[in-house]
């Protein structure tokens, strides 16, 4: 028998298509610790599902819907990998603050989308629904800067092991280092 194995960027494709298809059985899951009151605390994250793709060992691949109410964020963070996150709805304010960040803006009355940007590090740029980041080893900053729920599909491909998203004040500090 055969086999044939897809890169990872077709899973990718293929978990996006998925989307429309999961249950209410996803599970639900904090972004980042947040007190509680906190407007990060009010960011949901649902798992809509995910894998260990043969072809990148020691990683898993998930696929989340992020959803952000307006006046909410979540402060400076990281990820520990790759993400592809898609812009559903609302209107989002991004900061990157380190890592690989590129910006494809949504095709507008039918042309095709923008050609890939790099984002200029530690400086707001404002997305629209249908706008798409590429993002690896980021840190950011991310609100909610419009007034309805931002709704992002966050696609990872992260270091099986790691926290999803871990806010930078509560990374640990290197030994030898001071402490902030």
């Amino acid at each position: 028998m055969r086999h044939v194995r897809a890169p990872a960027a077709v899973v990718v494709v293929v978990l996006f298509g998925l989307v429309a298809a999961v249950s209410a059985a996803a599970q639900d899951e904090s972004p980042a610790a947040s007190p509680a009151g906190s407007p990060a605390a009010a960011v949901s994250a649902v798992l809509i599902g995910g894998g260990q793709p043969v072809v990148a060992p020691g990683h898993e691949l998930t696929l989340r819907r992020v959803t952000l109410p307006p006046g909410t964020g979540i402060p400076a963070h990281t990820h520990p990998g790759a993400l592809v996150i898609y812009l559903e709805s609302g209107t989002w304010g991004y900061t990157p603050l380190s890592g690989i960040v590129r910006l494809t803006r949504a095709a507008v009355d039918g042309a095709s989308p923008s050609p890939a940007e790099d984002l200029v590090m530690e400086t707001e740029v404002i997305l629209n629904a249908g706008d798409v980041l590429y993002v690896e080893e980021p840190a950011d900053d991310i609100r909610n800067a419009g007034e309805d729920d931002v709704v992002l599909l966050v696609a990872g491909l992260t270091r099986i092991g790691e926290p999803f998203t871990m806010l930078m004040e509560d990374m640990p500090t290197p030994s030898g280092s001071p402490t902030p």
